[in-house]
């Protein structure tokens, strides 16, 4: 038989070791089929998310050559958006509905913690100096 792959299912025994190249473990040979949806939808991902970073990018570069774009705020707003995007979209690929609410939840706890520490230290209310030349 020729295969590019070889998949093992089940126990983790030297002959099914030496024999695949991918071992699943547990009975279920189903995991295989979820594997292969899960590394088509990651590539679907990939892909959209190549598409949208070098489009913003695009975007960006000929907005500012042309000069239609002097704002640098804007700029940085737009990239750093379009980056969330990309998490975001990433995010996505596994997982079930309330786990990605879940997970969208703790990223904005997350977010909203680190943009109250960044303000403390821009203001200069931050007595705690952590930085690596203290």
């Amino acid at each position: 038989a020729a295969a590019d792959v070889g998949v093992a299912v089940g126990s983790g025994e030297q002959v099914n070791l030496d024999a695949a190249d991918v071992l699943i473990p547990g009975e279920d040979p189903r995991a295989l089929s979820r594997l292969i949806t899960l590394a088509k939808r990651t590539r679907g991902a990939v892909y959209a998310n190549i598409v949208i970073s070098v489009g913003v990018t695009l975007f960006l570069v000929t907005t500012v050559l042309l000069g239609e774009l002097t704002s640098i705020f804007a700029g940085v707003a737009l990239h750093e958006a379009s980056a969330l995007i990309v998490i975001l979209n990433g995010m996505w690929v596994s997982g079930t509905g309330a786990q990605r609410v879940t997970t969208l939840v703790d990223l904005g706890r997350e977010l909203g913690r680190d943009l109250a520490e960044a303000l403390r230290v821009a203001i200069g209310l931050s007595d705690d100096d952590s930085s690596a030349t203290a």
